[in-house]
Formats: C-alpha cells, sequence, structure tokens
C-alpha cells in the first residue's frame, strides 16, 4: 500500500511536467497524454522492483518513450508506404491483405490503434505476443486492441465493416 501512495505522490508532483515535456517532442495530446500514462506504469513497475524514482528519472524514461514510439512511426510509414505503392502498381490488395481502402481508413486512425491493428492483423500476433511486443499486460493489450478496433468500425465505410451487407444489397439490386 506504501507504494501505491508513493506513486500517486510522484504522480501528484510531476505529471505535469512529464506531460509538457513529452508534448514539446511529439505535438499531440493524446499521444502526450498516453505516453505520460506509460511512464508513470513504467515508474509503478520499477518502484515495485525497489528502485529510486524522482524527477530526472522520470524524464529520461519519458525520453526513451518517445524514441521507442518515433522509431515505432517510422517504421510503421514505411510499411504503409510499401502496402499503398503495392496496391497502386497491382490494382488490387497487397499479398498481405491490405487494401488501398483499408490502408485509407488506417491512415486516419492514431499511430498506436494502427499499430496495434497491424501487429495483431497482419503480422498475426496474439494477445500475449501483443502483450510484449507493447510492454503491457495481457489483458492491457486486449483492451487497446479492442480500442482501435472500434477507432477503425467508425472511420471505415459501412461494406468494410459488414461485407455481407454489401453482398446481399448487390443481390438486391440485381433482382429488382
Amino acid at each position: 500500500m506504501e507504494t501505491t501512495h508513493d506513486i500517486d505522490a510522484l504522480y501528484q508532483a510531476h505529471a505535469v511536467t512529464v506531460q509538457r515535456f513529452i508534448y514539446r517532442r511529439v505535438f499531440n495530446v493524446d499521444d502526450a497524454n498516453e505516453l505520460t500514462n506509460d511512464v508513470f506504469r513504467v515508474a509503478w513497475q520499477k518502484q515495485q522492483a525497489g528502485t529510486n524514482i524522482d524527477i530526472a528519472w522520470l524524464v529520461v524514461t519519458a525520453k526513451n518513450l518517445i524514441l521507442n514510439m518515433q522509431r515505432g512511426s517510422y517504421r510503421e510509414v514505411r510499411l504503409r508506404d510499401r502496402l499503398k505503392e503495392s496496391a497502386l502498381l497491382t490494382g488490387r490488395p497487397h499479398d498481405s491483405g491490405i487494401s488501398g481502402e483499408v490502408g485509407d481508413v488506417l491512415d486516419q486512425l492514431r499511430e498506436k490503434d494502427r499499430e496495434i491493428l497491424i501487429l495483431a492483423y497482419w503480422d498475426g500476433l496474439r494477445a500475449a505476443d501483443l502483450a510484449k511486443v507493447l510492454d503491457c499486460s495481457e489483458g492491457t493489450a486486449a483492451t487497446r486492441l479492442n480500442r482501435a478496433r472500434q477507432a477503425f468500425a467508425k472511420k471505415a465505410p459501412v461494406h468494410l465493416m459488414n461485407p455481407s451487407t454489401t453482398s446481399t444489397t448487390q443481390r438486391s439490386a440485381k433482382e429488382a
């Protein structure tokens, strides 16, 4: 219980500073908030293991998490560019299964949502592997995947989310 109080006190004392530090580097409030939460999650885990946490440790951890996010973003952008090129050159979905429409919807999502969807659906990672890659629990990975799916569903055209509706509509149009 004492550790929980310690991490709460650290959060109260330094969360705003850490969030500002991150925001000045990523220029996105959602990413800054998520990375700030990640910093304090890591701090809590390290504190459980006996590490002494101070503001310098929090800022260094934030810097490392930002670098990890940027590396992931760079790889993701390259992957999406290759997938788009392939779709444009062939006029059909890439071997990985990402069609032009799906790629367009993915482009509209937050980087974290795109990343987890690509890891889950195109790289075929299961919950345990997602948790390891994202450095979180399986439950957290499942929650993040579910949120990413919901974000995708909100942005996607109806025929992408419910293919049976499209085929039923096409049959009804042919019958009429």
